[in-house]
Protein backbone atom coordinates (compact mmCIF):
# COMPACT_ATOMS: atom_id res chain seq x y z
CA UNK A 1 0.00 0.00 0.00
CA UNK A 2 1.21 3.46 -0.85
CA UNK A 3 1.54 5.87 2.05
CA UNK A 4 1.27 9.63 1.99
CA UNK A 5 2.25 12.02 4.73
CA UNK A 6 0.83 15.51 4.27
CA UNK A 7 2.33 18.57 5.94
CA UNK A 8 -0.02 21.52 5.55
CA UNK A 9 -1.30 24.54 7.38
CA UNK A 10 -0.17 28.00 8.32
CA UNK A 11 2.39 30.17 6.60
CA UNK A 12 5.71 30.48 8.46
CA UNK A 13 4.99 27.47 10.65
CA UNK A 14 8.19 25.55 9.91
CA UNK A 15 6.61 22.90 7.67
CA UNK A 16 9.38 22.89 5.07
CA UNK A 17 12.18 22.67 7.60
CA UNK A 18 10.42 19.92 9.56
CA UNK A 19 9.54 17.97 6.41
CA UNK A 20 13.24 17.84 5.55
CA UNK A 21 14.05 16.56 9.05
CA UNK A 22 11.46 13.80 8.64
CA UNK A 23 12.57 12.97 5.10
CA UNK A 24 16.19 12.60 6.18
CA UNK A 25 15.38 10.69 9.35
CA UNK A 26 13.17 8.12 7.60
CA UNK A 27 14.75 8.22 4.14
CA UNK A 28 11.49 9.11 2.40
CA UNK A 29 10.80 11.27 -0.63
CA UNK A 30 9.85 14.82 0.33
CA UNK A 31 8.02 16.86 -2.29
CA UNK A 32 8.02 20.49 -1.23
CA UNK A 33 6.01 22.94 -3.33
CA UNK A 34 8.25 25.87 -2.40
CA UNK A 35 11.37 24.01 -3.57
CA UNK A 36 9.72 23.22 -6.89
CA UNK A 37 8.59 26.83 -7.21
CA UNK A 38 12.13 28.09 -6.57
CA UNK A 39 13.59 25.75 -9.20
CA UNK A 40 11.04 26.91 -11.75
CA UNK A 41 11.48 30.53 -10.69
CA UNK A 42 15.20 30.39 -11.42
CA UNK A 43 14.47 29.89 -15.13
CA UNK A 44 11.06 31.47 -15.51
CA UNK A 45 11.19 34.81 -13.74
CA UNK A 46 7.79 35.77 -12.37
CA UNK A 47 7.47 39.52 -12.86
CA UNK A 48 4.29 40.05 -10.85
CA UNK A 49 1.81 38.38 -8.49
CA UNK A 50 -0.18 36.83 -11.36
CA UNK A 51 2.90 35.16 -12.81
CA UNK A 52 3.95 34.05 -9.32
CA UNK A 53 0.54 32.40 -8.85
CA UNK A 54 1.12 30.58 -12.13
CA UNK A 55 4.44 29.30 -10.75
CA UNK A 56 2.55 28.04 -7.70
CA UNK A 57 0.03 26.27 -9.91
CA UNK A 58 2.74 24.61 -12.00
CA UNK A 59 4.59 23.60 -8.81
CA UNK A 60 1.41 22.02 -7.46
CA UNK A 61 0.87 20.17 -10.75
CA UNK A 62 4.40 18.78 -10.47
CA UNK A 63 3.64 17.65 -6.92
CA UNK A 64 0.59 15.78 -8.21
CA UNK A 65 2.59 14.23 -11.04
CA UNK A 66 5.20 12.94 -8.59
CA UNK A 67 2.48 11.73 -6.25
CA UNK A 68 1.22 9.42 -9.00
CA UNK A 69 4.62 7.72 -9.30
CA UNK A 70 5.33 4.49 -7.50
CA UNK A 71 6.94 5.30 -4.16
CA UNK A 72 6.18 3.46 -0.95
CA UNK A 73 6.09 6.58 1.22
CA UNK A 74 5.89 10.21 0.10
CA UNK A 75 5.84 13.33 2.23
CA UNK A 76 4.00 16.15 0.45
CA UNK A 77 4.41 19.63 1.95
CA UNK A 78 2.60 22.84 1.02
CA UNK A 79 0.15 25.52 2.11
CA UNK A 80 -2.71 23.59 0.55
CA UNK A 81 -5.78 25.38 -0.75
CA UNK A 82 -9.26 23.78 -0.81
CA UNK A 83 -9.20 23.15 -4.55
CA UNK A 84 -5.72 21.60 -4.29
CA UNK A 85 -6.88 19.24 -1.57
CA UNK A 86 -9.75 18.18 -3.83
CA UNK A 87 -7.20 17.12 -6.46
CA UNK A 88 -5.05 15.37 -3.86
CA UNK A 89 -8.09 13.49 -2.54
CA UNK A 90 -8.82 12.24 -6.06
CA UNK A 91 -5.23 10.97 -6.37
CA UNK A 92 -5.44 9.38 -2.91
CA UNK A 93 -8.54 7.48 -3.96
CA UNK A 94 -7.28 6.51 -7.42
CA UNK A 95 -3.90 5.28 -6.17
CA UNK A 96 -5.17 3.82 -2.89
CA UNK A 97 -3.00 5.86 -0.53
CA UNK A 98 -3.09 5.48 3.23
CA UNK A 99 -2.76 9.04 4.60
CA UNK A 100 -1.30 10.73 7.67
CA UNK A 101 -1.83 14.52 7.80
CA UNK A 102 0.08 16.94 9.99
CA UNK A 103 -1.68 20.30 10.21
CA UNK A 104 0.45 23.18 11.48
CA UNK A 105 -1.32 26.08 13.20
CA UNK A 106 0.15 28.80 15.37
CA UNK A 107 -0.49 32.11 17.03
CA UNK A 108 -1.35 34.68 14.35
CA UNK A 109 0.96 37.40 15.69
CA UNK A 110 3.90 35.03 16.17
CA UNK A 111 3.54 33.63 12.66
CA UNK A 112 3.16 37.09 11.15
CA UNK A 113 6.37 38.30 12.82
CA UNK A 114 8.17 35.14 11.68
CA UNK A 115 6.91 35.67 8.13
CA UNK A 116 8.10 39.29 8.06
CA UNK A 117 11.50 38.30 9.45
CA UNK A 118 11.93 35.69 6.72
CA UNK A 119 11.23 38.31 4.05
CA UNK A 120 14.23 40.29 5.28
CA UNK A 121 16.44 37.22 5.11
CA UNK A 122 17.98 35.90 1.93
CA UNK A 123 14.74 34.34 0.66
CA UNK A 124 14.12 33.41 -2.94
CA UNK A 125 12.19 36.09 -4.82
CA UNK A 126 9.25 33.73 -5.49
CA UNK A 127 8.34 33.99 -1.80
CA UNK A 128 8.21 37.79 -1.82
CA UNK A 129 5.38 38.46 -4.25
CA UNK A 130 2.60 38.84 -1.72
CA UNK A 131 2.58 41.81 0.61
CA UNK A 132 1.70 40.66 4.12
CA UNK A 133 3.04 43.65 6.02
CA UNK A 134 -0.55 44.23 7.12
CA UNK A 135 -1.40 41.61 9.75
CA UNK A 136 -5.08 41.61 8.74
CA UNK A 137 -4.19 40.43 5.22
CA UNK A 138 -1.93 37.76 6.70
CA UNK A 139 -4.62 36.55 9.11
CA UNK A 140 -7.23 36.44 6.32
CA UNK A 141 -4.93 34.13 4.38
CA UNK A 142 -4.42 31.96 7.49
CA UNK A 143 -8.18 31.79 7.93
CA UNK A 144 -8.54 30.43 4.38
CA UNK A 145 -5.75 27.88 4.91
CA UNK A 146 -7.37 26.75 8.17
CA UNK A 147 -10.61 25.82 6.37
CA UNK A 148 -8.90 23.05 4.40
CA UNK A 149 -10.06 19.56 5.41
CA UNK A 150 -7.21 17.06 5.64
CA UNK A 151 -7.68 13.36 4.90
CA UNK A 152 -6.61 10.29 6.85
CA UNK A 153 -5.23 10.37 10.36
CA UNK A 154 -4.93 14.05 11.32
CA UNK A 155 -2.36 15.33 13.81
CA UNK A 156 -2.66 18.99 14.79
CA UNK A 157 0.59 20.73 15.68
CA UNK A 158 0.95 24.02 17.53
CA UNK A 159 3.64 25.78 15.55
CA UNK A 160 3.76 28.94 17.65
CA UNK A 161 7.25 27.81 18.64
CA UNK A 162 9.49 25.13 17.20
CA UNK A 163 9.43 22.74 20.17
CA UNK A 164 7.30 20.35 18.12
CA UNK A 165 10.33 19.59 15.93
CA UNK A 166 11.85 17.58 18.76
CA UNK A 167 8.64 15.99 20.04
CA UNK A 168 9.30 12.25 20.12
CA UNK A 169 5.55 11.52 19.97
CA UNK A 170 5.40 12.84 16.41
CA UNK A 171 8.33 10.62 15.45
CA UNK A 172 6.53 7.63 16.97
CA UNK A 173 3.36 8.43 15.00
CA UNK A 174 5.35 8.60 11.78
CA UNK A 175 7.30 5.41 12.55
CA UNK A 176 4.08 3.51 13.26
CA UNK A 177 2.48 4.86 10.10
CA UNK A 178 5.44 3.85 7.95
CA UNK A 179 5.63 0.33 9.47
CA UNK A 180 1.89 -0.49 9.40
Amino acid sequence: MRKLILFGGDLASGKSYYSNIIGNKYNILVINKDNLKEILGDDFIAKNRTENKLLSKVSFNLECYLLKKNHNVILLESNFKDYEMDVINEIIEEYDYKVLSFVFKGDNKVLHQRFLKRLNENRHYVHKSQDFTNIDDFVNTLDDLRKVKYPGIVVNIDSSDFKYQENSEYFKIIEKFIKD
